[in-house]
């Protein structure tokens, strides 16, 4: 439900990764002798640099460039993620309900269902519309099918309690988490 890239997001990592490997092994054979020794046979360090005032200039702004950068990515992400499920307003009156209450349904209306292992519910704000996101870790081998009716049903509850339809999405997932619960007891 976010607008960025997930295959950019990754290879920028890698990248930022390996460049703080590279600066970090640099640094290390610089101040300590093991480093230095482990890393001798591979590359040639010279005993002593001198750095003219300039480049520590450029290298200063490159660091800053790349810091100020950082913070706008950092800043600019998120994808509308919000914590405000829906938010009425009646003249000079407001009612706003945070996500809190709509994970308490969910929990609530999925507590009995055998086949839930557990859910998420996550809220955003997409094109100014408020919509939620419902993650259901079903049980390995259960009934999918009744999960989704379980779920549908849990919707609807969630509908008449606002008193109005909130968009939702529903993400059945299976998984590690679902193949090591504990299997529903039969009493």
């Amino acid at each position: 439900m976010t607008t960025t890239n997930r295959t950019l997001n990754r290879i920028l990592l890698f990248l930022l990764g390996l460049v703080a490997i590279i600066v970090g092994v640099v640094i290390g054979a610089g101040v300590l002798t093991p480093v230095r020794d482990a890393v001798e046979p591979y590359v040639t360090l010279p005993s002593k640099v001198d750095v003219p005032s300039q480049a520590l200039r450029i290298i200063a702004a490159v660091c800053a460039v790349v810091i100020i950068l950082a913070l706008v990515v950092v800043f600019t992400r998120g994808g509308g993620g919000t914590s405000v499920a829906a938010r009425e307003r009646t003249g000079d009156d407001q009612v706003t309900v945070n996500v809190a209450l709509v994970r308490d349904v969910v929990d609530h209306e999925l507590a009995d269902v055998h086949d839930v292992v557990a859910a998420k519910v996550d809220t955003y704000l997409i094109r100014k519309q408020r919509a939620a996101r419902i993650k259901v870790h079903v049980r390995r081998g259960g009934d999918a099918v009744g999960v989704l009716t379980a779920v549908e049903h849990a919707v609807d509850t969630l509908d008449q309690t606002l008193g109005r339809q909130l968009p939702v999405l529903v993400h059945l997932t299976g998984g590690t988490r679902t193949t090591l619960a504990k299997p529903a007891r039969v009493h």
